[in-house]
């Protein structure tokens, strides 16, 4: 089967034809706030390539948005350090832990010096405890409304197996997050995925002010037969849905030459996203995270956390919480 715009697609996989002339029934909502958006980045590195690729990402929407940016490397060591708000240093590890701190953070400061042309004025921060509960607390601290991190690996068992720190980041983060992939670091490619059926103007608009001008969008929607419900987008091209998560009043971009489309999965959800990724080359997913930070965010519709384990590029996550341009 055809997309509208050429792209063969697997059966489980069509776009629904529709008329101009149909009535559009987008159901309404509060859209994100237009104001510069990300405002704050906390970047969390450890040296290794995974975190070149987030770095660069930084770099790229730090330039796009004047963002603030700010670094931070994370000993977990082997003797767990008991928790607190305040902030600990090398001082706070056992003895014999001293050494591969230490080490990590000549590690990162290599990196930050050989990437210098992208990391440059960026301050680096070195913390002891757990990687996924400081870069959270810090995030929540300096008020960043966005962290960027490399995704790791790209073995779905070893990922699901291992405790990622990305994984329980976006399980605990009230912030946006940017897991980037090594190539993925300025995405001109990006699916949508609204996997509830429902609109999420903070995802929305989040992944278009992550794209150039002239990026392709696609929207994913599941198909209206099998999840019957008043809320869900049942009619309205992609164009309208993007143009719909930004306030009526917000002025136009001539600048903006973006395509859209939509494009309803029949079938499972993470699987046909995953082949319209493969299908159309995607660079970025972007993916909502409903619910309040926590584990309840397991038992909701979302796709957040399967898409990092097995996403073949970076992934985008915006929780219900993400406010743009906040204090």
């Amino acid at each position: 089967m055809m997309t509208r715009d050429g792209i063969a697609r697997a059966a489980p996989i069509h776009s629904l034809p529709r008329s101009e002339t149909v009535a559009r029934t987008l159901p309404k909502f509060e859209a994100a706030p237009r104001m510069a958006w990300p405002r704050r980045i906390l970047v969390g590195i450890d040296g290794t390539s995974s975190s070149a690729s987030a770095i660069k990402a930084a770099r790229a929407l730090a330039e796009r948005t004047g963002a603030t940016v700010q670094m931070e490397t994370v000993y977990r060591p082997r003797v767990p350090v008991p928790p607190s708000t305040a902030r600990r240093g090398i001082d706070q590890c056992e003895r014999g832990e001293r050494g591969p701190a230490i080490t990590l953070l000549r590690k990162v400061q290599r990196q930050r010096h050989e990437l210098s042309r992208y990391a440059r004025g960026w301050p680096l921060r070195l913390e002891i405890g757990d990687p996924a509960a400081v870069i959270t607390g810090l995030a929540k601290e300096t008020a960043s409304d966005l962290v960027v991190t490399g995704i790791g690996h790209f073995d779905p068992v070893g990922a699901r197996c291992d405790g990622r720190t990305v994984l329980r980041m976006a399980r605990q983060l009230d912030a946006a997050l940017f897991a980037v992939a090594p190539g993925c670091e300025s995405p001109t490619r990006c699916i949508v995925v609204l996997a509830d059926g429902r609109m999420h103007g903070p995802t929305i608009d989040a992944a278009l002010q992550c794209l150039p001008p002239d990026a392709r969008v696609w929207i994913a929607l599941p198909d209206r037969s099998i999840a019957p419900d008043p809320e869900l987008i049942e009619q309205g091209s992609a164009r309208e849905i993007a143009h719909g998560a930004q306030p009526a009043d917000s002025p136009a971009d001539e600048r903006d030459r973006r395509t859209y489309q939509r494009v309803d999965i029949t079938g499972d959800m993470l699987a046909g996203v995953l082949r319209l990724a493969d299908d159309v080359g995607a660079e970025l997913l972007a993916v909502p995270n409903r619910g309040e930070p926590g584990p309840v965010r397991v038992f909701l519709p979302n796709l957040a956390e399967p898409l990092l384990v097995a996403a073949p590029c970076s992934v985008l996550i915006v929780p219900d919480a993400t406010h743009y341009g906040g204090a």
